[in-house]
This record gives C-alpha cells, sequence and structure tokens, in this order.
C-alpha cells in the first residue's frame, strides 16, 4: 500500500500557512515584523517571521502507534537547511527581504509504505517507510 503526493508546501510553511492576498509582501511592510530564530519564543498575540538558521538542527517527530499495534516506537530526527529560510504565512524568503508563494519556490513530497509492501507492490519483507522530501524548483 503506498501513499505518494505532491506537497506544495514545506515543514517551513505547514504550520504558519495563513490566508492573505495573491502579491507577495513588501520589504518596508516585512522590516515591521519581529524575526524569530527557530527555537526562541514567539511574541504572545503578535505577528512573527519565522527564520530557520542555515545549519541549525531542527528536530522532527516521527512516530507510529494505534490500537492495531502491540508496540508503538518513535523517534527524534535532525534535519538543517542549507541556507537561511524565513518564512510568514504563505510567503517564504531566503535573505529576509524578497518574499515568493512558498508553493513558487520549493516543492515537497511524502510518502508512507506499510511493511512487507515496496516500491514493486507486496514482498512480504520490505520495512515500512515513512518519508518527506522537500525541494528547492
Amino acid at each position: 500500500m503506498k501513499f505518494t503526493t505532491s506537497a506544495t508546501l514545506t515543514l517551513i510553511a505547514i504550520s504558519l500557512v495563513g490566508c492573505s492576498g495573491m502579491m507577495p509582501p513588501k520589504a518596508r511592510d516585512m522590516a515591521q515584523i519581529p524575526i524569530i530564530r527557530f527555537g526562541d519564543d514567539a511574541p504572545a498575540n503578535e505577528e512573527f517571521i519565522l527564520l530557520y538558521p542555515a545549519g541549525a538542527s531542527l528536530p522532527v517527530s516521527a512516530s507510529v502507534s494505534g490500537t492495531l499495534l502491540a508496540q508503538s516506537d518513535s523517534a527524534t530526527l535532525h534535519v538543517a537547511t542549507k541556507q537561511d529560510v524565513y518564512a510568514y504565512k504563505q510567503w517564504v524568503s531566503f535573505d529576509g527581504k524578497t518574499w515568493q508563494r512558498s508553493d513558487k519556490v520549493i516543492s515537497g513530497k511524502f510518502e508512507i509504505f506499510v511493511p512487507g509492501t515496496g516500491v514493486n507492490g507486496i514482498d512480504g519483507k520490505s520495512p515500512g517507510k515513512l518519508s518527506a522530501e522537500f525541494n528547492l524548483k
């Protein structure tokens, strides 16, 4: 059993998606919004830009559980971006000044395979797979 989908938002935009106009924000307007580095406290009840600094460890929790299972498991993965990434609602910037819709510059793919199925179908031995891939377009 395989589930594949093209994702139009990255993990940097998933938690920040909002409904705004189609025009990118202007640099002068964005300069008024505080920038919070990943891992720092966000300001209460205030909009902010989230910065994922290049090379910073970004933890991602992965888990498999449910009433069907006698044993559950989880792990924390650590990934890092190659360059600074700024996220604000559905917008992304790589310099903090020029903003683009995230789905225009980043693509993603998510895959889920249950144990015993592989790329070529049911094989009875392949491990399960939970996978996320994020790419620059």
